[in-house]
């Protein structure tokens, strides 16, 4: 059995930790929201983090399951669901536009949080990753160095 590809093992560590981000700013987004603004603060962390958990998750889904492909596929991939989730994004802001049931203040401090962390997890997994840059089983023979 061969091991997982240094890229598949980052985006799985992505899609771990970002799943516990989500939980914690789930948890912590709704009782804090609830605490500040009641009712309508539960339901801007609700839907804040639920847009977030739908926005974050799928990037590192779509990047886990084109690990292993080419790049082009990979990036064409992550182009087109990019463009499929603002779509949506833009959509759900469109409907919840000026509607009283949920805080605005809380929705965004929970999308911020979201975002900042979710750039911190990708960052700290890209560094720590040990991706090569050379694929040593295309050498031959004669590709040594020159002098």
């Amino acid at each position: 059995m061969t091991s997982p590809s240094p890229l598949r093992t980052m985006f799985s560590t992505v899609l771990r930790r970002m799943a516990i981000l989500l939980v914690v700013l789930a948890v912590g987004g709704c009782v804090i929201g609830y605490l500040a603004a009641g009712t309508p603060g539960l339901w801007g962390g609700l839907l804040g983090t639920g847009l977030a958990a739908f926005f974050l998750l799928t990037t590192a889904v779509v990047m886990l399951a084109t690990a292993d492909k080419p790049l082009h596929v990979a990036s064409a991939a992550l182009v087109g669901s990019w463009l499929a989730k603002v779509v949506v994004v833009f959509v759900v802001l469109l409907v919840v536009r000026g509607r009283d049931f949920y805080d605005p203040v809380v929705f965004f401090v929970t999308l911020a949080l979201a975002i900042l962390g979710s750039v911190a997890i990708e960052m700290s997994a890209a560094m720590k990753a040990r991706v090569p840059h050379v694929d040593p089983s295309n050498r031959t023979e004669n590709d040594g160095p020159t002098a």
